[in-house]
């Protein structure tokens, strides 16, 4: 009999059928904000898997990997934390991105501690709910001794949606499979997962929470684009006068130079420590600056369509047209809206230096990336402290 069958021996529903607690333990922020979402759809889903089995499920918020980083270690604390709940299985939700010989983890099982790991970055940006949401019931089924987890095969779940996240997610490979606590881990290609991986990270930043994240630089973008559009005669001018390409450049380059003056003002920047860190932090990086790319083209459509907005209603035909010497047209608000938001954009750059560095995290990283970079900068002072007192 196995452990899970003698834990389960005092509990059982009135019927007769045995009762199994799913626990779902999740990272704050967006690991937590999928458990939330999990909780009402996962019993009727594991019933389709199990349906002598009453299901219950519940969620914990707790930031297990505080200090744990290495995959290796990361199942152990969670089985740490479940062992004082009354769950029978545990499964763990982190927006930590992981890897195995450079090929990303999607999900690790513990078949003596009776819990999984997901790393949600892995599963990419879409239909993430919908892929995690499936290899939670097929998890789950391996560890209640239903099934196999079959995250490696599509056929296993009756659902055709899911069938097809789990051909989205191919090739998904077993690689370690040894005597230790951890059973079986599931991991993705390299080239292919590794792009996945990358774009799920920058969908766990929520690049577009930089809107309202970065106010001072926001203030900034807004407030130069209304002073260009409404008093600047030479913008207005310009803006006619410049060809599309010119003032599709103009946009990128201030967007480029935004996010270049971003990173370096708020030290967002990582630097290899060693040869093996190399790697990841190539993949950090990117990270970062297509999550403030996205976040900044975000802000500039929000602010050139306040700056449209305006152009329309403030700027009288007759005053424009005596700039330009013609009745305006609709098309010389949009060109000019477009001008002033990315002349303005290189103004915002300025603006978020008055942006705290722990305002400017917030705004560009999700919890779990938020406290990595506080560790590796905790680190490199501890680091500096020891070499100058030696």
């Amino acid at each position: 009999m196995s452990d899970l069958e003698q834990h389960q021996q005092a509990r059982s529903a009135a019927d007769g059928r045995r009762t199994l607690v799913v626990g779902l333990l999740a990272d704050p922020d967006t690991p937590a904000e999928v458990a939330a979402k999990l909780v009402d759809d996962l019993p009727g889903e594991l019933a389709e898997v199990d349906s002598e089995t009453v299901w219950e499920v519940r969620t914990m918020t707790h930031p297990v990997t505080a200090s744990v980083q290495d995959p290796e270690e990361v199942l152990s604390a969670v089985a740490d934390k479940t062992t004082g709940t009354d769950w029978d299985i545990g499964v763990y939700l982190t927006d930590l991105p992981m890897q195995h010989d450079e090929r990303p983890i999607l999900a690790d099982v513990d078949h003596h501690g009776h819990v999984a790991g997901l790393s949600l970055p892995a599963f990419g940006p879409f239909l993430q709910h919908h892929k995690v949401r499936h290899a939670i019931v097929r998890l789950v089924a391996e560890l209640s001794d239903t099934a196999d987890a079959g995250l490696e095969h599509g056929h296993h779940h009756p659902s055709r949606l899911a069938r097809a996240v789990a051909k989205h997610l191919q090739p998904v490979h077993v690689v370690h499979a040894g005597e230790g606590r951890r059973t079986r881990r599931f991991v993705t290609s390299s080239w292919r997962g590794r792009v996945r991986l990358l774009a799920g990270m920058v969908r766990t930043n929520q690049p577009w929470r930089l809107v309202v994240g970065m106010r001072s630089a926001l203030a900034a973008v807004l407030g130069t684009s209304a002073y260009l559009t409404l008093t600047s005669t030479t913008t207005w001018q310009l803006s006619t006068r410049l060809s599309a390409g010119k003032l599709t450049l103009t946009v990128l380059v201030a967007v480029a130079l935004m996010v270049a003056w971003i990173i370096g003002a708020h030290h967002l920047w990582e630097r290899a420590r060693n040869d093996g860190e190399r790697e990841e932090t190539v993949l950090f990086n990117a990270s970062t600056v297509i999550t403030l790319s996205i976040g900044v083209l975000v802000m500039d459509v929000a602010v050139y369509a306040v700056t449209l907005l305006g152009s329309l209603f403030f700027l009288e035909p007759s005053v424009l047209g005596s700039t330009l010497g013609r009745p305006p047209t609709l098309g010389d608000h949009l060109a000019l809206a477009w001008l002033a938001t990315g002349l303005a954009t290189i103004a915002g750059a300025l603006g978020s230096g008055l942006d705290s560095e722990d305002a400017v995290r917030r705004a560009a990283y999700g919890y779990r990336e938020r406290q990595r970079r506080d560790e590796i900068g905790q680190d490199s002072e501890d680091q500096e402290s020891s070499a100058s007192s030696s």
